[in-house]
């Protein structure tokens, strides 16, 4: 009887010992949870742990046992092997917010780079203190790019302000400087890669035929225009014959345009062409840079272009208007008129120079005229 009392008492003491479920010493984080997408109140509702490397978004949703507006969650965003991207242990984002809710939901953004395939981890730190890691892979392709190419136009010279074309034309002079390209983009994610191929299709020069001249690749980065450029340098001509520009988005095909360069006295009038605005880079006036911002205490603001067979005693007037100036009190207002006659080919250079004063900032526009007729415009800022 002894014996049994004994073993009745053990019994109890070690059940006495044992916490109950309602008692458990659980940890301040119940569920974390890699996912692409979560619910209004922050629950996982897509989760995942493997990603393509063009991912926009990946969420790391985390339930807590108990909340307090006095501790801080942290997540680390670990890329913890690459071998494409020969990393390991690097941290690709950070972020700490307050314990105030149960489901406390971190978010990492993919920049316009692609993510690097391989091993990937959240490492989430309650109160100062590594709590859980949760792990998650990148791998396989991306998918295909929505982006559409629209308006792809050839010209003579381009908006410095938003890349769309200036002059229109699919016919050039051999002895134009640079030949440009400009084409709208649509529904492009930002960082979404545009490449340029111009190809010599045919000519004068046979060696040349059928091969690639230049394959420039730039990213969208939000723009709604892009444009490419080929130039020669100032002692050599493009060569005449048949040229053809093709662009792709991301390596798949979306459009062309051909093109072609002939003699300079053969240009139909009227024809002008590299009409920029600029500023000379030192004071002997023999160097500039092409730009379409400048600065209100610039001593002068410079422009130029070329005409192309122009008839005797062509007459050409630029105008010098501020469009809307910073504070509203000057729209569309007329500061200057340039007024000179062309012959043949010609080029055309003017300046507007400031005074004592600063030049009003805002937005500014130089409209060129052929005989009283707008052909071109060029924009500007002064900030």
């Amino acid at each position: 009887m002894k014996i049994v009392r004994l073993a009745a008492f053990i019994l109890l003491a070690a059940a006495m010992l044992l916490p109950s479920a309602g008692c458990l010493n659980r940890g301040p984080i119940e569920q974390a949870v890699v996912c692409s997408k979560v619910t209004s109140t922050g629950a996982p509702e897509v989760a995942s742990d493997n990603f393509t490397p063009d991912v926009r978004n990946i969420y790391c949703s985390v339930k807590l046992t108990y909340t307090s507006a006095k501790i801080d969650l942290r997540a680390e965003w670990y890329l913890v092997k690459s071998t494409e991207a020969e990393l390991s242990n690097y941290v690709i984002g950070e972020q700490t917010l307050a314990a105030l809710t149960p489901y406390v939901v971190f978010a990492f953004t993919r920049s316009d780079k692609l993510l690097p395939r391989g091993d990937y981890e959240v490492r989430l730190y309650y109160d100062g203190q590594l709590a859980q890691s949760v792990p998650f892979k990148v791998a396989g392709e991306g998918s295909s790019s929505a982006a559409e190419l629209s308006e792809i136009t050839t010209c003579t010279s381009i908006n410095l302000l938003t890349e769309e074309p200036i002059f229109p034309t699919a016919v050039f002079p051999s002895d134009i400087t640079k030949i440009f390209c400009s084409v709208k983009v649509a529904k492009a994610d930002f960082g979404t890669s545009i490449k340029a191929r111009w190809t010599y299709v045919s000519g004068d020069l046979a060696t040349l035929a059928g091969k690639t001249i230049a394959e420039p690749t730039t990213k969208v980065s939000g723009r709604e225009y892009v444009s490419f450029s080929i130039a020669t340098p100032p002692d050599r001509l493009f060569p005449a014959g048949e040229y053809k520009v093709t662009f792709f988005i991301e390596n798949r095909e979306a459009g062309s345009i051909p093109f072609s360069v002939i003699g300079p006295t053969a240009i139909k009038w009227p024809y002008i062409s590299e009409a920029s605005t600029f500023i000379f880079k030192d004071q002997d006036k023999t160097a500039a840079t092409l730009t379409a911002m400048f600065k209100s205490d610039v001593k002068e603001i410079d422009y130029r272009f070329k005409v192309y067979n122009a008839p005797p005693q062509t007459a050409v007037t630029v105008q010098w208007i501020i469009s809307k100036s910073t504070d509203l009190t000057l729209l569309d207002e007329t500061v200057k008129e340039d007024k000179t006659t062309v012959d043949g080919i010609s080029e055309v250079r003017g300046a507007l120079i400031r005074s004592k004063d600063k030049f009003v900032t805002g937005d500014y526009i130089i409209k060129i005229l052929i005989n009283d007729e707008e052909v071109a415009s060029l924009p500007f800022k002064v900030y």
